[in-house]
């Protein structure tokens, strides 16, 4: 007989990308009945991920009890680009900067395309646990964006291969390329979340 999958991994799983995905309306409840039908388990699995999820900062408590989407406003976007930028900028300075590098932030001999693979390796780098964790969790909370990042910037591909090829230089611009980078997304804030209103506005069932 095939065994039946842990309730709450399930609903953690599902939360959590229909979370990152950005299909539950900003500052809209989340409605735990609902989620649990749809799930086709009990509701208690279901308000443990939830729990959960906002530690992860995808999901809120709403003021009156339950649970909410996060609104997604240009000042909170811009905040959020702006920490996961001086997470990063802070492991390359100082100490953090000569570890990373002689790790070798690309991979030495298994570089890395990936620019977020790269980031997270600069950051891991420093070999802080609380920096790592603030870092993933301003990264999650910014995934639900990156479909809009990439409708909205079609040189996407060639501005991250072109910042993956700095981290292979020690001598490099990396630093500058960076804020460079950030610093569009800051400024793209209210169009990036255009973007993701109109994606989520345009798939089927969707709060």
């Amino acid at each position: 007989m095939t065994r039946r999958r842990d309730p709450f991994a399930t609903a953690l799983e599902s939360l959590r990308s229909r979370a990152e995905q950005g299909l539950y309306t900003p500052g809209r409840p989340v409605v735990i009945l609902d989620e649990a039908r749809r799930l086709n388990i009990s509701t208690t699995p279901v308000r443990e991920a939830l729990v959960w999820l906002c530690g992860y900062g995808l999901i809120e408590r709403a003021p009156t009890g339950g649970f909410l989407a996060p609104r997604l406003d240009t000042a909170t976007v811009k905040d959020r680009f702006a920490f996961r930028l001086q997470c990063v900028l802070n492991s390359l300075s100082g100490a953090g900067r000569t570890q990373g590098r002689e790790q070798g932030l690309n991979g030495s001999d298994h570089p890395d395309r990936d620019l977020a693979a790269n980031l997270l390796r600069a950051v891991k780098s420093t070999g802080s646990a609380a920096l790592v964790d603030a870092y993933q969790r301003v990264c999650r909370q910014l995934v639900q964006l990156s479909s809009a990042e990439r409708r909205l910037f079609r040189d996407l591909d060639r501005e991250e291969d072109a910042l993956v090829s700095l981290f292979a230089d020690p001598a490099s611009d990396l630093v500058e390329a960076l804020v460079a980078y950030h610093q569009r997304r800051i400024e793209a804030a209210p169009l990036l979340i255009l973007e993701a209103e109109a994606e989520r506005g345009a798939m089927p069932g969707v709060d």
